[in-house]
């Protein structure tokens, strides 16, 4: 395929130089998403790299699905090793890689989402005496946790005492008025002076307690992502390690690039060919800290980049490009007029609809009835776009009630956002939380959700009593009491302490080419199985011979592709040889879920026979459970803070012997001293638990041999999630009812058309899972299989567009929001209405309603930015 059929002149240039840096303009519809992707396909015709050193960071999952699946269409499978990722699955991935020698986070570490996040906060607060419950008030809480932890990478100081960090930047952000006057700020411009007060006196308490329980959970939350990566990036070697495997790094939507975001991704850059590309005046996540034009200064003083800028349009009608630039510069003034574009069609187009209604059920009614004037083959090709949810639900009533008066086979389509956040919705999030305590034994919250819904002997009482200080000071967690050898040794340590009476530990480390489970290989392996006393009993070392080069990961452990020819041995041989050594151990290792995880990968790939599941114990959650105040969890540091004869290095035989030593440590001061109070406190509680952990065993070992998709249907079926949703189904609304076993038919057929065959089944139930996390809304992919009329706001129409778009709500006070009415707040408004009127294709709907209650309304100033030369007046 020639990657520059049909391409104008500047898009050309785009593809062709490879020689500078560019910062690439370029408006809605001119056709970036094609460039970037001929753009790849250029980079690996000339032999300029190869696709694994091609990065491509776009900013929403759909435009990286769009850009991956143009770029195979190009290229076929040369395409296959190019990263393209948003930015938060890139820095999931370098945790992933890093964790396994920084012990900063579990190597097995889930990503929790905002509802998550939100439990966690709403119970560590539940004793406040400011109500702080309501959603919106637990908003203002995360809001404030996300603030410090960016603060904190980005201003300093970022030392590893994250505790004495975070009362820095508590104190620093809270005597910035500024920044408290946002916090504090009720979303209709009131002041929350309550909120401040409990933050100034209970602020640092609440973010380093939700920490913890992060900690505790195995779990991150979306900030963590990115100021996780910011902070192994003070580290000048992992940094470096991770900048030379690029080659090319292009950035996509970089007007929505976030300050901490771009501060985390130009540490790649230095070096490297990068193509920045955006269009500033899309720019509407300033509220998350989005200002282009600050990383505009910087790109352009640190880089010396081409400009080049897109000005032929191949999205819209003459009428509405023209309609549109005229009204970009009525918005923002003649600097605006740079970005002017020329229509590639021949369509003139038709004027744009404007509509003034009484209330906004007559809104509705209008907005019902222009789209029964379309034929219905158009139905799937309109949106109904808003300001705001709470203005959706106003328009989803209105139209609902119109709808209904037409016979079932006439009525229209039309659908809320919520129905395509498939992975939020309750039966999903119920389903996904027994599937994430497979693969993650420690997750709190998936338990107590489980528990709550489908426990009936188990409720908030018990678990409160778990989850208390009593307990946690005896080591104690809620997912102890579902581990199935604390059913036989009624302690959660049971089975550790009878396994060092028999000599049955095996203390085990690995190194590996690289850290991607899948993919990567085992270089060295270190074993040991200790005495009664904790001491080395016998001894297993080998270096193993991979299939693939050491690559960057010899700078970590320092074994050379030379070194392994010459001492490695088969991993057909050595590898059934580590299993023999092991026997019916009890593994213990350091951060040991990588360890376990890469090891079973490798067997399965080898085709050697394997257990499923050995049991195993990790010394950083023992250290994290008895001594969750700590700076850090290092191999190094614990074995220094705690002055171990045995020190670690990234040689797998001191790290196994040093965490030897960490194991006899905590079982001399904590295991074996506090077993009395422990089975004690465990018997209170342990048999009300016996029929869930049954039920998650059966489920853990058909997680070996099940794929995802069939792993669902186990859990709905034999977990009482299809009874339960039977009893309970939502019968309140007519057909338009919410029908749960169906979303989670859905969430079935999600996993089986992104099921990987030829990977291990619980490789892929993790993959899952993590996208379960990652992806916010199947909005596109979604509209495609069932053509709906979706009702959604301007943010969730980010990247998309419609033949027809109707925007409704354009009353003052609602769009621009009364709480911005002026500076960055009412520029960032004006933003949003420009992204709002280039998502149509064909023709644009503009409506407002004049009473809103008691409330008399005025129509947006921002109708008046576009021209009446190409407006119609429709009563």
């Amino acid at each position: 395929m020639d990657v520059l059929e049909g391409l104008n002149e500047a898009q050309r240039e785009a593809v062709l130089d490879l020689d500078h840096n560019i910062l690439l303009s370029a408006p809605a519809g001119t056709g970036k998403t094609r460039i970037l992707a001929c753009r790849t396909a250029q980079i690996l015709a000339a032999k300029r790299a190869e696709g694994a050193q091609i990065l491509c960071l776009t900013f929403t999952n759909r435009a990286c699905k769009e850009l991956q699946r143009r770029i195979l269409t190009i290229v076929k499978e040369k395409g296959l090793d190019v990263i393209v990722k948003t930015i938060h699955s890139f820095c999931y991935s370098i945790l992933k890689e890093e964790t396994k020698h920084t012990a900063a986070i579990f190597s097995d570490f889930l990503v929790y989402d905002d509802p998550d996040c939100k439990t966690i906060i709403s119970t560590l607060t539940a004793s406040a005496p400011v109500p702080l419950y309501e959603s919106k008030k637990l908003q203002k809480l995360q809001n404030f946790i996300e603030q410090i932890k960016k603060f904190r990478v980005l201003n300093g100081p970022c030392t590893r005492n994250r505790q004495e960090d975070y009362a820095s930047a508590v104190h620093t952000l809270l005597c910035d008025s500024c920044q408290v006057q946002k916090l504090c700020r009720n979303y209709d411009g009131s002041y929350d002076t309550a909120m401040e007060q409990w933050l100034a006196t209970n602020g640092l308490t609440l973010l380093c307690q939700y920490d913890a329980a992060l900690s505790a959970n195995h779990a991150v939350d979306f900030a963590d992502l990115i100021t996780g990566v910011c902070e192994l990036f003070h580290d000048p070697e992992i940094c470096r390690r991770w900048r030379e495997r690029f080659a090319y790094i292009s950035v996509d939507e970089m007007q929505d690039t976030s300050e901490i975001e771009y501060a985390l991704i130009s540490q790649l850059f230095p070096g490297r060919n990068i193509l920045l590309c955006g269009d500033y005046f899309q720019t509407i996540y300033e509220w998350r800290g989005s200002y282009p034009d600050l990383i505009l200064r910087r790109f352009t003083e640190s880089y010396k980049p081409r400009r080049i800028t897109f000005t032929v349009n191949y999205r819209s009608t003459q009428l509405l490009l023209h309609a549109t630039a005229a009204c970009l510069v009525n918005l923002f003034g003649p600097p605006a007029a740079s970005v002017r574009s020329v229509a590639a069609a021949s369509d003139p187009g038709l004027p744009i609809i404007v509509h003034e209604a009484a209330q906004f059920m007559d809104e509705a009614r209008w907005i019902f009835q222009e789209i029964l004037k379309l034929p219905p083959t158009d139905w799937p090709h309109i949106c109904i776009m808003t300001r705001t949810n709470p203005q959706n639900k106003q328009i989803w009533n209105g139209v609902r009630s119109h709808n209904e008066t037409l016979p079932p086979d006439r009525r229209l389509p039309f659908t809320m956002i919520d129905q395509f956040q498939l992975f939020k919705r309750q039966e999903s999030k119920d389903v996904i939380a027994f599937l994430r305590l497979l693969i993650h034994k420690n997750d709190t919250i998936s338990l107590t959700r489980i528990l709550k819904r489908f426990s009936s002997r188990i409720g908030s009482r018990t678990i409160m009593a778990i989850e208390s200080p009593s307990y946690h000071q005896l080591g104690i967690r809620l997912t102890d009491f579902i581990d199935p050898s604390a059913h036989t040794f009624h302690d959660p340590f049971g089975l550790l302490l009878h396994a060092l009476e028999q000599e049955r530990i095996v203390v085990f480390d690995v190194e590996s080419t690289g850290t991607d489970i899948i993919h990567d290989e085992i270089i060295q392996i270190a074993a040991i199985r200790l005495n009664t006393q904790g001491r080395t009993a016998e001894k297993f070392t080998a270096y193993v011979r991979p299939s693939r080069n050491v690559g960057t990961s010899f700078y970590v452990h320092h074994i050379s592709d030379e070194q392994l020819a010459r001492d490695g041995k088969d991993p057909r041989i050595i590898l059934p040889a580590l299993l023999d050594f092991i026997k019916d151990g009890v593994i213990v290792g350091h951060n040991v879920t990588y360890d376990l995880s890469i090891l079973h990968s490798e067997l399965r790939r080898l085709h050697i026979p394997a257990p499923a599941g050995l049991p195993y114990y990790d010394t950083l959650d023992l250290f994290r459970r008895f001594y969750p105040n700590l700076p850090n969890h290092t191999l190094s540091f614990l074995s220094t803070y705690f002055a171990l004869d045995d020190k670690p290095s990234h040689d797998a035989l001191d790290d196994i012997l040093a965490t030897a030593a960490l194991l006899r440590y905590a079982i001399r001061q904590h295991i074996r001293p506090q077993t009395g109070q422990r089975c004690a406190a465990m018997a209170i509680y342990l048999p009300l638990f016996r029929p869930v952990s049954q039920e998650m065993q059966q489920l853990y070992r058909q997680s070996y041999v099940k794929r995802p998709y069939e792993m669902i249907s186990a859990v709905m079926n034999d977990c009482r999630i299809k009874e339960y949703y039977e009893k309970h189904a939502d019968r309140t609304d007519g057909e338009n009812h919410i029908d749960r076993i169906e979303n989670i038919r859905r969430l079935y057929r999600v996993a089986q058309e992104t099921d990987s065959p030829d990977k291990d089944p619980r490789d892929c139930l993790n993959e899952f899972i993590q996208m379960t996390a990652l992806s916010n809304s199947e909005l596109d992919s979604l509209l495609e299989k069932k053509p709906q009329i979706p009702i959604i706001t301007i943010h969730q129409a980010k990247g998309l567009e419609f033949t027809y778009v109707f925007l409704a709500g354009l009353q003052e006070g609602t769009f621009p929001l009364s709480r911005s009415q002026s500076g960055r707040e009412l520029e960032e408004e004006k933003r949003l209405f420009y992204v709002a009127v280039t998502r149509a294709k064909k023709r644009l709907y503009l409506s407002w309603h004049r009473q809103d209650g008691s409330h008399r309304r005025q129509p947006s100033r921002f109708i008046a930015a576009i021209p009446d030369s190409y407006k119609e007046i429709q009563p």
